[in-house]
């Protein structure tokens, strides 16, 4: 008798937690009061319908349904909405510390690179299939499980879609670069303005316009989501303000505890307790 084996060595999964919305949408929506993301989970958006694009760090993509943007930790990103036209789409969040290694299309490459992604019309039907599946109650851990784990293999067959729009304003795409490249100095809007050949009124609303947020608005986003990936590092409340940009102590903490509902250090302390 002829036994055949395959054996190969895997590092241990670590338990994490995900969930599976389906969401309907108008630009006016309630929920879209704030509709940047900057969080310390992988996030899957599947596009369904809607007049939208999305901001990933430098990027600007434009959205078709069947489009799926990917991010991981700490990424910007930020839904713009063109229009009121409903905007149907599935958001998957899951947990990824320890699990890295699973996950190559969210964590090898760079930073604010390879975020939209499509897939084969076959496959998009899968995909599009599996969400609606996902968003069913399903008593059995292990097919919740497996269903998880066949969306992320599905994924693996998708390609970066190449190039960004070319409808959006110079100045917008030259302030979004600096800012991410110089957010942890003593920046300003009047600077970049300068910089990008504009005047500051053309330029915040080309910005407002484009990323439905200002400009100063988003200096103060980029430099909260580097505290807490500092902070989540081992940084000290010290370093993570004065490393992110904020020119004041106190004030970072007032803003911290405002937009996350605690405090840095408690933060820290939670991080580094689990």
């Amino acid at each position: 008798m002829k036994l055949i084996s395959n054996h190969e060595h895997f590092d241990s999964v670590r338990a994490f937690a995900f969930s599976t919305t389906y969401a309907e949408l108008y630009a006016d929506s309630v929920e879209n009061v704030d509709d940047s993301h900057i969080h310390e989970e992988c996030e899957i958006y599947v596009n369904l319908s809607g007049d939208v694009s999305f901001v990933v760090e430098n990027h600007i993509y434009p959205i078709k349904p069947g489009d799926i943007i990917i991010t991981r930790p700490f990424e910007y990103h930020h839904c713009v909405y063109h229009s009121n036209k409903l905007h149907r789409h599935f958001w998957i969040l899951f947990s990824s510390s320890g699990n890295e290694y699973l996950l190559d299309a969210f964590f090898n490459r760079k930073s604010g690179n390879a975020n939209h992604l499509f897939l084969s019309p076959e496959d998009t039907d899968a995909l599009i299939s599996l969400c609606y599946k996902m968003t069913e109650e399903e008593p059995l851990q292990s097919r919740k499980y497996y269903n998880f784990f066949k969306l992320i293999t599905i994924l693996q067959n998708a390609n970066a879609v190449k190039g960004n729009a070319v409808n959006y304003p110079s100045d917008t795409y030259y302030a979004i670069k600096y800012i991410n490249s110089y957010f942890g100095n003593d920046i300003s809007v009047y600077e970049i303005a300068k910089g990008a050949h504009v005047s500051v009124n053309t330029l915040e609303r080309h910005f407002k316009r484009t990323l439905n947020i200002s400009p100063y608005e988003y200096i103060k986003k980029k430099r909260l989501t580097n505290a807490l990936k500092l902070l989540s590092n081992g940084c000290t409340v010290a370093e993570a303000s004065s490393q992110s940009g904020f020119p004041d102590y106190s004030n970072f903490i007032a803003l911290f505890k405002k937009t996350y509902g605690i405090t840095p250090l408690k933060y820290k302390k939670n991080k580094h307790n689990l």
